[in-house]
């Protein structure tokens, strides 16, 4: 593994997207949030990443993901291992716990090699693939996600008595 801080450009983001569109197991959630990133009626308002991490002998990559309203405070990530895409959480802003979301999580016999890409590819990139000095999910922590981000980022576990549809921000 081999990543390097490149350049991001519209290019770049519309082949993440394309990378969405091909992964049968790419989640709605990621499928929907990278269509949105190349929407060009959206440049005025989404701020994406102008850098990412990537292998470009592997195709593997990792970018930040804007945030958009309504969602929760949170570092977001899409990330490229082999043929698969996964979308990644902190659990706050530059928490170094990481984990899979948006139900891109790898299957259980790919796990441990989809981390050990992912963790070389946060070491370089970090929170925003630039030196902001002490970054700490440079050395990620994957940890199960809560279970409401199991399915999609952004809704909640029910307060307990309430009942109905999902209880969202």
């Amino acid at each position: 593994m081999s990543f390097e801080i490149q350049p991001m450009s519209r290019a770049d983001w519309q082949a993440c997207r394309r990378d969405a569109l091909t992964d049968p197991e790419c989640s709605p959630w990621l499928r929907a949030l990278l269509e949105t990133c190349t929407d060009p009626k959206n440049a005025s308002w989404v701020r994406l990443a102008t850098r990412w991490a990537v292998d470009r002998v592997t195709g593997d990559y990792l970018v930040r993901l804007p945030s958009l309203m309504g969602g929760d405070l949170a570092d977001q990530f899409c990330g490229r291992v082999g043929e698969r895409l996964y979308g990644l959480r902190g659990l706050g802003v530059g928490d170094p716990k990481v984990f899979f979301t948006g139900g891109s999580s790898p299957q259980a016999e790919s796990s441990a090699e989809v981390q050990i890409v992912l963790s070389a590819a946060f070491a370089v990139h970090g929170s925003y693939a630039e030196d902001i000095g002490r970054d700490p999910i440079r050395q990620p922590v994957f940890v199960p996600g809560p279970p409401a981000a199991t399915s999609e980022p952004g809704a909640r576990a029910r307060p307990r008595g309430v009942s109905g549809a999902v209880w969202t921000s």
